[in-house]
């Protein structure tokens, strides 16, 4: 072979338009494809044999016999053509059967999206509620501490303390509904929202214990040494 007719095949091999080239882009095209072109070569074989049988002379013994072969052949190809269309029929059904599964997965999976959204909209509105209260009781706290700095007097006192009570009984049950919400979110899968709200629970406990030692401090300050009620 010459060299220029060895680049040339090199090429076609290359650009996948030799035998091969045809063969490899086939075998990704699927069985519906696949079953279109064979019942075209098939009908396109059949057409040629009738249209030959058809014009063939018949004033002849000879060109008879042509003919009455060449009309075999041609119901040979038909009957080839009935079996390439009865592949391509089945290759239909077949890629029926494909489109509505899949179809059918992803119906239930947009069902499972809008639950799984409904989930994570309603655990994160209890956050956000969280994240109102925690709003809430930080004010209360930033009053209370402006109130802890002028109180002299025992009753004054005794109302800061009075004060920090409802704060440090506020900080638990938020810090409560941070666990549980902690817990939910795990128990759902939802890894970011569980570490946020266990992170608020860890920031409320540890300023619900300095509130604690606040008020025990206060109430030190008081005549006796003893609780108000």
């Amino acid at each position: 072979m010459r060299g220029g007719e060895s680049e040339n095949v090199s090429k076609r091999e290359k650009n996948g338009r030799g035998v091969g080239g045809r063969e490899e882009h086939g075998k990704g095209d699927g069985e519906l494809a696949e079953a279109a072109r064979a019942l075209e070569r098939e009908l396109s074989r059949f057409e040629e044999l009738a249209d030959a049988a058809r014009r063939m002379s018949l004033e002849t013994r000879k060109g008879i016999e042509r003919a009455a072969k060449s009309t075999t052949e041609a119901a040979e190809a038909q009957q080839r053509v009935s079996v390439a269309l009865g592949s391509l029929i089945a290759a239909i059904a077949a890629a029926r059967d494909r489109h509505e599964a899949t179809a059918t997965a992803l119906a239930a999976r947009g069902e499972e999206i809008k639950r799984r959204a409904e989930q994570l909209g309603e655990l994160f509105q209890r956050f956000a509620a969280l994240g109102e209260e925690g709003r809430g009781i930080n004010q209360l706290v930033q009053e209370t501490a402006a109130r802890q700095r002028d109180a002299t007097s025992p009753e004054q006192i005794a109302e800061v303390v009075a004060a920090m009570d409802e704060v440090e009984g506020r900080m638990g049950r938020l810090a409560d509904d941070a666990r549980e919400l902690a817990q939910a979110a795990t128990a759902a899968g939802i890894v970011d929202l569980a570490e946020q709200a266990d992170g608020m629970r860890q920031q409320v406990a540890a300023m619900r214990n300095k509130v604690g030692l606040l008020r025990k401090g206060l109430i030190a300050r008081l005549p006796g040494a003893t609780r108000p009620n």
